[in-house]
């Protein structure tokens, strides 16, 4: 009996173990479920975010600034919504840079900071005019294949060896990049260096690339790494291209900021000659240049270390040299002879360099002053110029019209010079608007007073030396420019340190021109520049590699500006004291609007 009633307690145990092992199952099915759910639910929202992620920046962003806009109702506060704004777009790039340029159209009339026709009076002025006709002298000089000209007979002429081939890369991309853009001279120089280095290669002289094995149980993927020869060749590209930007107004974007923001800030000054920026930047230039030569051959190649390692890469020998003189020589050689093109070219570029120089030179009177009474200025000559490119014909066989000879007359007109087909493929036109957009910052900044009250805000720094200044504000912006675009941040800082200037009584070209030096000086980061976007793809250089190597031009340039600037560019401009108009422009904002 007792046996048999052990046998009925044990069902009833058995029975409520299972029921529990079982809902203890549900649970755990249940709760599996509930992460799988959520686990699907994190991964649809992360591909959300991935996909969509732009947008959703663009409007978190915005109503990020929203509450100081709602808090603090005043036009210093709206103008640097829209700012604060345009700055993150550009940053993250959500939207095109281009169309971000244009927010200022919409949104400070709508916030009562500028007109309407004043704001769009800034996309279209002396300035962007400039850079429109300098591209057109850009892309003409390109599509004649002068440039090319120029970079192989330069290395012709200077010899073979790396030491003397480097240099001439040096020399020749830092002067094509005064004239055309920073992105086209690299990208020209590229493929030139890489017919040398794989002429040599194939001579069994050094190598261009190494392979790596990524992974030992996949030997078939490999990864390419350039050698130190072949990196020291694509950094001068890029950086001397950086710094051959910097020797003329139209050498790169930033310059032609500074000056359409400086002479709307202060229409009373005088404007920003072609001359004077010439002469006041080509020594740190050219200073620049020459220290890019002699680190880039003590880094990679041996200068100084005559046993190390880098030192035997870089001797090429009789043979080597003798088998790079030969692809110079040949690639010169498959360009034929001058063509008419060229020479036409050539002579429209000199034109309107000599008319740049001697517009209002200061020595002499200057052909402007002769003309007329009327303010001319830079966009005169090289508008001229573009003109022109389009009456001149790329081949004169017009001139045979009338031979004897029937096969000589030529059966249709010719080209001009350059045509508006291969204008529009080729120019930047959304750069006009990133200008515009920054012209626009500007005068908005200005007429806001929102500017004045951010320089007002850095007033204690008038305590300090104005070299020191100087340098702060030199290292501030070297810093800030690797991380976006440079005419962006020049469109931002420019119209602060403008004003900041006004409150500490120093002369606003003493802070804005090498501010304004600075933010083209990005060396680190693909990122930063063209330039370096270009050898990083062509190269395959990691970014790593690229930022180790783009300290030591970011340290000698801020020191060869603080050095230079204020000695022989204070000089050149005649900015020692603090000049009335600055005074007027700051009496002018206090008694209308601040």
């Amino acid at each position: 009996m007792a046996e048999k009633r052990d046998d009925e307690d044990e069902e009833p145990r058995e029975r409520s173990r299972n029921v529990i092992s079982f809902a203890i199952r549900v649970e755990r099915r249940e709760e599996l479920d509930y992460v799988r759910k959520l686990a699907s639910c994190l991964r649809d929202t992360g591909r959300f975010f991935k996909i969509y992620w732009k947008i959703i920046f663009a409007l978190l962003w915005a109503l990020f600034l929203l509450p100081f806009l709602l808090i603090y109702d005043c036009s210093e506060v709206r103008c640097a919504y829209v700012v604060l704004l345009m700055g993150g777009y550009w940053v993250t790039d959500c939207f095109p840079m281009a169309v971000t340029s244009l927010i200022p159209v919409v949104m400070f009339p709508a916030f009562g900071i500028l007109s309407t026709a004043d704001t769009c009076a800034c996309y279209m002025n002396d300035t962007i005019m400039v850079f429109i006709g300098g591209l057109i002298l850009a892309i003409a000089i390109e599509h004649s294949n002068l440039h090319l000209r120029i970079a192989l007979g330069v290395m012709k002429t200077v010899g073979c060896s790396h030491a003397k081939l480097l240099g001439g890369l040096c020399v020749v991309t830092t002067f094509i990049s005064m004239w055309v853009s920073n992105t086209a001279a690299t990208a020209m120089m590229v493929p030139i260096i890489f017919a040398v280095l794989r002429e040599l290669e194939q001579a069994g002289v050094g190598t261009v690339f190494r392979t790596k094995i990524i992974d030992p149980e996949k030997p078939d993927v490999t990864e390419l790494i350039p050698t130190r020869i072949t990196r020291a060749y694509l950094l001068a590209a890029a950086y001397c291209s950086t710094f051959g930007g910097t020797g003329t107004i139209v050498g790169t974007g930033t310059n032609l900021t500074f000056k359409g923001i400086y002479e709307t800030t202060f229409p009373d000054a005088e404007p920003i000659s072609f001359t004077e920026w010439m002469v006041a930047s080509f020594p740190q230039m050219v200073v620049n240049s020459f220290l890019t030569w002699i680190y880039l051959r003590v880094a990679f190649m041996g200068f100084l270390r005559p046993r190390s390692k880098d030192a035997v890469m870089a001797t090429i020998g009789a043979e080597g040299e003798a088998v790079t003189n030969q692809v110079i020589q040949e690639r010169y050689k498959n360009l034929g002879h001058v063509t008419f093109h060229e020479y036409g070219v050539a002579t429209l570029f000199f034109m309107c360099v000599f008319l740049w120089i001697f517009r209002r030179p200061g020595f002499v009177v200057g052909w402007s002053e002769l003309m007329t009474d009327v303010d001319l200025r830079d966009s005169v000559p090289v508008i001229f110029a573009s003109i022109l490119m389009f009456f001149i014909p790329k081949d004169p066989s017009f001139i045979y019209s009338y031979s004897q000879d029937p096969a000589k007359r030529p059966k249709r007109s010719s080209e001009g010079l350059i045509t508006w087909k291969v204008i529009q493929s080729k120019m930047p036109w959304s750069l006009m608007f990133l200008l515009g957009g920054g012209f626009a910052i500007s005068r908005g900044s200005v007429a806001s007073c929102m500017a004045k009250r951010v320089g007002e805000a850095l007033l204690p720094l008038r305590y300090l030396p104005p070299i020191v200044i100087l340098a702060l504000v030199c290292f501030f912006e070297g810093t800030l420019t690797e991380f976006t675009s440079n005419v962006g941040i020049a469109n931002i800082t420019l119209p602060v340190i403008a004003q900041m200037c006004v409150a500490m009584e120093i002369h606003p070209m003493y802070l804005m021109i090498p501010a304004t030096l600075m933010c083209s000086f990005s060396f680190r980061l693909p990122v930063g520049t063209p330039p370096n976007a270009i050898i990083t793809i062509a190269g395959h250089i990691p970014t790593n590699w690229l930022i180790a190597g783009g300290c030591a031009p970011a340290i000698y340039s801020l020191i060869v500006e603080v050095i230079l600037f204020p000695t022989w560019g204070v000089f050149v401009y005649g900015i020692k004291d603090f000049p009335d108009w600055a005074r007027h422009a700051e009496t002018g904002n206090d008694t209308n609007t601040c």
